[in-house]
């Protein structure tokens, strides 16, 4: 007999039986052969004697019968029947030991659920329906019936670059019905009947009367955002650690069997929050700690629909044909540089070798996991064919799934859309080799800071990014970012889409990046196309959502303003015909500024030490509060000479063509000169403890180093910040004393503008240290330093009111028992609010004592407890600022992190002529906000800081136009004696 084995099969040929041709064993053969003789000769009362066979049969004697007796034919029928039956049991065991030699099998249930599993390995690619033929949303449910709508006079961006006027979009049933123009209510109708009679009639009809009709008057609608890299739902909004669930620590670098479904929180506050500004998808992927985290959801954004994370999912109630190419996606998330590297597994990795290796080890298990899969398959296949019914008694094992490594054979089955986070060339290029040696697809690169060095690499292998439009120098691997990232992938081939710089609090806002992309040079329909069809594409969702067409899933935005400008948010977003989000139809605002833009087209940066020169031809000057000019800003000897039109040219001239000028702006808590990159601690001056701050030996003067090609200056510099307020970095109650540094200096002798600016204390859940573990005793001792104030503290100087005191605080709470405790030393001590987030709802408390807030960032996000107060951009206002300013509040903004520097003055633009909704903040509040209030609050008005003035020294910004809207771009900078003209940005 022979056998061959293979994956836990025994497929076996035996040789032909004698006397059977069914298989059927010798003996069983001979017992029936006689016994169906001998009942014959029994039952034929006129034979005398049998027929003679021939003298031989086999190896038995011919048998000769007598005619038996009545009694003895009783006999030996009883005889003939036992001598069957064990003839029987013979043949099962012959059977058996012919079709399983070894002994073992499976059951024929275990072998059919095999070769299910066997056909799953590859989908076959059905056929789906052409998207002009798509006649249902699988989410739709009939008894959560979305409401018939028809959207009169909209301009419709579809998400492929098509922008029309004057049409009309009707939608029902979860679908869109039909994109024209002059569609009526009765047409809504008549589509959907049809589309109700092509399902089959399971929908409930409606009539005219039903439908909801609204009248946009040309403002812009289109499909919904999109967002491929998301954690909503597993960190919550305000954030609490009982649900960080992103990444899991403890089982070892490689994990990716884990799915994030079963973290996914659907009551997640932040999903409303994000769909408010128009993201109605978003595909949830879990954390870049270890090197593979597991599986990922794609989501629709609707809240209000179930409590049920599974009724969430874009999948739900789709069939095979409802997938694009007839695949049922999957999604799973790698990672690759800094953050697996760095946490501490306890064993490999602890550097890129390491994660290389585990990548491989693990891969290389998968894999042998799937061939072992083919094999046992194969040999299946034969079995089936030769044996029929019988096949499973040649299967000695079941079909090999462990479950540990069921996701990762899925991905090298080519079933699953895989995600990595990857940052530099080197991690890009380690990934593309795993690639090619294990036979995997990569649908996106995120992060991607250094993709564009390798554009064309990417672009051949077929592999998009989503990327950041400038978020950097927070990491090393994020510190070559260029902001003509897009621009240089798009023009290579490569499919580019945006994301967030924080997935959750920041995800509102994923129009921002784009926004900032168009900006910076990218092509306005690319960049559109970067939040809509692109990631829609890459999750394999193409066909149905990230489009605003016929067929499609009912996913769309009306928009306040076109979306690509500054401020732009929704005033409705629907979700499978659901409206998820609804504002008040509002008076558009006036458009802040174009949408392409033009720069100076200068080979590098141009910084002339001229000590004389002259801006010409400029359109609107915000010199100070109140004192707008035209014409010419003159100077001489770093000297602002001359205001106005009637100014005389002098030295160089610089046409600004009708620009806009203001102030040089001021960042306060950007660390310039104490920090370039976030997570080296190399490139930070230190942290500082309260003890050695209240001793006075913490000043930020002391610790400030600039030049050496900062990156963070360099930023800086190029986006207007002249002048930066560098706070120590303390770790608790106390950070010290802050001064003011010139982002365009290059030697400290030319850096410090100002030594001691203000004593920066903070109070709070993150001031929380051994000094002051709660927030009672900070109270405590701030109420024991302002009365008894140490000899050598900074705090002899805030109470004799030559240091204002800046108090980093947010709660509310906080914030008024911080006024009663300051009250009484009033008005000499100089206090100044920061961070801020709940000051609003205490604005009389504070209009009352003229105490300056600073709201710190100028979009607030709830990342604690305490920043639960936020008001978020885009809700319909008042928004913090406007509720402020009503209640005479000073209002300053600023951002704080280092990598947020260049968008300080589109934060300032956005939160104040951007976004208000009553008309009480405007451009003025956007310049003074982030200049001359700055210069007042922290006392360093002098020396024309935060303003332009005749005799003091030049310090302002050139714009090609506005001066608030993406798309104005800095022209000229005037620091001092130095005129520096500015490039294209890199």
């Amino acid at each position: 007999m022979s056998s061959s084995s293979t994956s836990g099969l025994s497929v076996s040929t035996a040789p032909s039986t004698t006397g059977s041709a069914s298989g059927r064993s010798p003996l069983l053969a001979r017992a029936i052969a006689r016994a169906s003789a001998t009942s014959a000769t029994a039952g034929d009362a006129s034979l005398s004697r049998a027929r003679s066979p021939s003298p031989r049969f086999g190896s038995h004697s011919v048998v000769r019968a007598e005619r038996p007796t009545e009694g003895s034919l009783t006999e030996y029928l009883i005889a003939v029947t036992a001598l069957a039956a064990l003839a029987l049991a013979v043949d099962a065991f012959f059977v058996a030991e012919q079709h399983a030699p070894t002994g073992r099998a499976i059951t024929q249930a275990a072998l059919a659920d095999g070769i299910r599993l066997c056909a799953a390995r590859a989908p076959s690619q059905l056929d789906t329906q052409p998207q002009n033929q798509r006649i249902r949303n699988p989410r739709f449910d009939a008894a959560t019936s979305d409401t018939p709508r028809l959207i009169k006079h909209a301009t419709v961006w579809d998400g492929t670059g098509s922008k029309e006027p004057d049409m009309d979009v009707a939608t029902a049933y979860g679908i869109v019905l039909k994109v024209g123009q002059q569609i009526t209510t009765g047409d809504v109708v008549q589509l959907a009947n049809e589309l109700n009679l092509l399902n089959g009639g399971i929908y409930p009809s409606f009539t005219e009367q039903d439908i909801e009709v609204w009248d946009v008057e040309g403002r812009v609608v289109s499909p919904g955002i999109v967002d491929m890299h998301s954690h909503v739902g597993t960190q919550s909004v305000p954030g609490f650690s009982a649900e960080q669930d992103t990444n899991e620590g403890q089982g070892g670098p490689t994990v990716p069997q884990l799915r994030i479904l079963d973290a996914f929180n659907p009551q997640d506050k932040a999903i409303d929050f994000i769909a408010s500004g128009g993201v109605t998808t978003s595909l949830v992927i879990p954390g870049s700690g270890p090197a593979m985290g597991g599986e990922g959801i794609a989501i629709k954004m609707n809240s209000k629909l179930s409590n049920s994370s599974h009724d969430a999912l874009l999948h739900r109630g789709m069939d095979t044909k409802d997938f694009q190419d007839g695949i049922p996606w999957r999604y799973m998330k790698m990672a690759c540089g800094e953050n697996p590297k760095g946490h501490d597994w306890g064993s490999m990795p602890s550097s890129r070798l390491g994660t290389a290796w585990v990548f491989r080890e693990r891969l290389e298990k998968a894999r042998r996991t799937l061939r072992a899969q083919d094999d046992w398959c194969d040999n299946a296949k034969n079995a089936a064919s030769h044996f029929g019914a019988y096949a499973h008694l040649h299967v000695e094992s079941r079909f090999p799934d462990a479950l540990e490594d069921e996701s990762l054979v899925a991905l090298l089955r080519g079933h699953v859309k895989l995600q990595v986070h990857c940052y530099q060339v080197n991690d890009i290029d380690m990934m593309l080799r795993n690639k090619d040696e294990f036979g995997f697809e990569i649908t996106a690169f995120h992060h991607a800071t250094e993709a564009h060095l390798l554009a064309d690499k990417i672009a051949a292998n077929n592999i998009s990014v989503a990327i950041f439009a400038d978020h950097s120098l927070y990491k090393r691997e994020a510190y070559k970012h260029s902001v003509l990232a897009g621009q240089i992938l798009n023009k290579a081939g490569v499919q580019v889409a945006y994301k967030s710089d924080h997935p959750v609090t920041n995800a509102q806002n994923l129009i921002y990046e784009a926004q900032k992309a168009v900006h910076y040079g990218l092509d306005p329909d690319v960049a559109f196309r970067a939040v809509t069809s692109v990631p829609a594409d890459k999750i394999g969702a193409g066909h149905r959502i990230g489009q605003l067409k016929a067929g499609f899933d009912a996913d769309l935005v009306v928009w306040d303003r076109p979306p690509l400008q500054l401020g732009a948010h929704p005033l409705r977003v629907v979700v499978d015909g659901h409206v998820v989000f609804r504002l008040p139809w509002v008076v558009s605002p006036a458009e802040p500024g174009p949408i392409t833009p033009t720069v100076v087209p200068s080979a590098q940066l141009t910084k002339s030490p001229l000590g004389t020169y002259t801006v010409a031809n400029i359109s609107a000057i915000y010199a100070s509060e109140g004192v707008l000019e035209t014409g010419k800003i003159t100077v001489e000897n770093g000297i602002v000479t001359c205001l106005g039109p009637k100014c005389a040219s002098k030295g160089t001239v610089f046409d600004l063509q009708d620009g806009a000028v203001i102030p040089g702006i001021i960042a306060v808590g950007v660390p310039v000169g104490l920090q370039e990159i976030g997570q080296e601690q190399g490139t930070w001056d230190g942290d500082a403890g309260s003890k050695d701050a209240l001793d006075g030996f913490v000043w930020a003067k002391d610790g400030v180093r600039v030049g050496g090609g900062s990156k963070l200056q360099e930023y800086a510099f190029r986006s207007g910040v002249l002048n930066v307020v560098a706070v120590p970095r303390g770790n608790g109650v106390v950070a010290g004393v802050s001064t003011v540094v010139r982002t365009g200096a290059e030697q400290y002798h030319d850096a410090i503008t100002v030594p001691d600016v203000a004593l920066h204390i903070s109070i709070g859940d993150s001031a929380k240290e051994p000094y002051a573990s709660t927030i009672a005793i900070q109270f405590s001792k701030l109420r024991n330093l302002l009365k008894s104030p140490p000899t050598n503290s900074p705090f002899t100087q805030v109470v004799a009111g030559t240091l204002p005191l800046v108090v980093t605080v947010h709660d509310p709470n906080d914030i008024s028992k911080l006024l009663a405790l300051a009250s009484s030393y009033l008005p000499t001590l100089k206090l100044v609010i920061a961070g801020a987030t709940g000051a609003w709802a205490v604005a009389d408390e504070i209009g009352k004592l003229k105490v300056p807030v600073l709201l710190q960032p100028p979009r607030c996000q709830a990342y604690a407890w305490e920043q639960r107060w936020c008001i978020p951009t885009g809700q319909g206002g008042p928004t913090a600022v406007e509720i402020l300013k009503t209640a005479g509040v000073p209002v300053l903004l600023s951002v704080k992190e280092a990598d947020q520097v260049r968008s300080l003055w589109f934060e300032a633009g956005w939160v104040t002529s951007a976004d208000a909704t009553s008309g009480k903040v405007d451009v003025w509040d956007a310049v003074g906000s982030v200049t001359w209030r700055v210069a007042d609050a922290f006392g360093i008005g002098g020396g024309g800081l935060g303003r332009i003035l005749v005799g003091q020294r030049a310090g302002f910004v050139a714009f090609n136009g506005g001066p608030v809207g993406f798309g104005y771009s800095v022209q000229v900078l005037g620091d001092g004696g130095e005129l520096t003209v500015l490039p294209v940005q890199d």
